[in-house]
């Protein structure tokens, strides 16, 4: 609106009181003065506001006891989640996958959901990666909250959260810095973190959820990250083509003028393999461009999600050729033992009888347990997968979620010495058989990012 002000196609904002303009007096004063001098008045239908000095106070006021109304509101709706907090009560939203919600609104344990809660900390806190644990998680069955197959983005969150180990934690995001020259850096009292020990039912051990944290620490430290200052955008995907070892992230400076040089570098000693180390910068950023144009935009996501649909589609189909073979066999066999049973009724009894009820009865479980384990994939609604072009064209470039948002959509980077071959993982985390392979020169990366690389590094607004 204020735009399209500029435009002489209006010449008067109409609104029904002047806090729906605004409830902030600074706003209200810039946007009526950008108005004002694009020639546009704001009027009220319910308070007749003039050009007369009575009026200049009378709309004072009136803003000022909208700003009051506003920021007491805020004050008071903040209490109140507060105290919910403090008593353990969900403050809105979905509650975390692994939770229901009572009539009380507190949380209680979903067991199906638990179950996955567990898995994902005890094969992380074993050493499993990502990959691995979101395998085995999409071919047992279990899904997100939405019923989505999980990402690498939604494992990053669960094993952050403190409630899994029975720890209530509420406000826990670090507030925005104001604006105000004055502001301390300190967090204001609406905003201070609360933490309930036993507010809510533990689904893991206090002593599981400090393992796990222990060894994201050390992967930290190990990717370079921590003390180098650095966020790596795909540490841990980056692979020497010459001995197969992963590149690490390598920071320095040199010269007089201290000039800032990261790279990713194998680890393997330069005499015994020689491999040549990568710009930091210049991988990082073709990635992102990379990103861009083969998955972070409407026309690609929705063409692999498309793919996907086909795999899964044909997933199934063997799925139900596969389970009926299993089925007829496991039916084979219940019939046998009803037969063994209608004998031994007849007092038909003897050792050999009862060993071959034993076995037939041992591989009828087995074959029971194969088929509870086996399940289809529900089609993917692109719908469910839009949320991650927001999350791309959003994120802080420097943040651990914009790395693990990349990551999962790059299976690996080989890198040779003249040239890189990025390998994209298009399955979503249900398969690693869906993949696109993007080759480049390594002299052309180079030129392509040489005047002034976007990289990772740049001083950003909203970083």
């Amino acid at each position: 609106m204020i735009a399209d002000s500029g435009k002489n196609i209006f010449d008067i904002v109409l609104v029904h009181k002047l806090d729906r303009f605004s409830r902030d007096r600074y706003d209200s004063a810039i946007y009526k003065s950008k108005l004002k001098k694009n020639r546009v008045s704001v009027a009220s239908v319910l308070e007749r506001i003039d050009d007369s000095p009575e009026s200049v106070i009378m709309e004072s006021m009136l803003e000022g006891m909208a700003e009051y109304y506003s920021k007491n509101l805020s004050r008071e709706v903040m209490k109140g989640m507060k105290e919910n907090a403090l008593q353990g009560k969900h403050t809105g939203g979905t509650p975390p996958l692994g939770y229901d919600l009572d009539a009380e609104n507190h949380l209680v344990i979903n067991e199906h959901e638990a179950e996955a809660i567990i898995a994902i900390f005890q094969m992380y806190g074993e050493g499993l990666g990502y990959s691995e644990i979101i395998s085995w998680l999409n071919s047992h069955g279990y899904t997100t909250k939405r019923g989505t197959p999980f990402l690498k983005t939604s494992l990053v969150t669960i094993l952050a959260n403190e409630k899994y180990a029975g720890v209530y934690v509420y406000n826990q995001a670090v507030p925005k810095k104001l604006k105000n020259p004055a502001y301390s850096g300190k967090k204001k009292p609406e905003e201070e973190i609360i933490r309930v020990p036993g507010a809510c039912p533990a689904i893991i051990s206090h002593e599981l959820f400090d393992k796990v944290q222990k060894r994201k620490q050390r992967n930290r430290e190990r990717m370079g990250s921590f003390y180098s200052k650095e966020l790596y955008l795909v540490s841990g995907k980056v692979i020497c083509g010459i001995c197969g070892r992963i590149y690490q992230g390598n920071l320095r400076y040199s010269g007089q003028s201290h000039t800032r040089y990261a790279a990713y570098r194998c680890e393997t000693h330069k005499a015994q393999c020689g491999n040549k180390e990568m710009n930091k910068d210049y991988l990082d950023a073709y990635i992102i461009e990379l990103l861009r144009n083969k998955v972070f935009n409407k026309r690609s996501l929705k063409k692999h999600i498309d793919a996907l649909n086909r795999y899964i589609s044909k997933f199934n189909a063997e799925y139900d050729e596969h389970y009926e073979t299993i089925k007829a066999e496991y039916d084979e066999l219940t019939e046998s033992l009803a037969n063994i049973t209608a004998a031994i009724e007849r007092g038909v009894i003897t050792d050999s009888l009862i060993k071959r009820a034993e076995d037939l009865e041992s591989q009828r479980t087995a074959l029971l347990i194969q088929m509870t384990n086996m399940h289809q994939f529900n089609p993917l609604d692109y719908a469910d997968y839009e949320y991650l072009l927001e999350d791309f064209r959003t994120l802080p470039h420097n943040s651990e979620k914009y790395r693990a948002l990349i990551q999962q959509f790059i299976l690996r980077i080989n890198v040779y010495p003249y040239r890189m071959e990025t390998v994209l993982n298009l399955g979503f985390g249900i398969t690693d058989t869906l993949t696109e392979t993007i080759e480049i020169r390594r002299g052309d990366l180079y030129a392509k990012f040489k005047e002034e690389p976007k990289c990772l590094n740049e001083k950003r607004d909203d970083t």
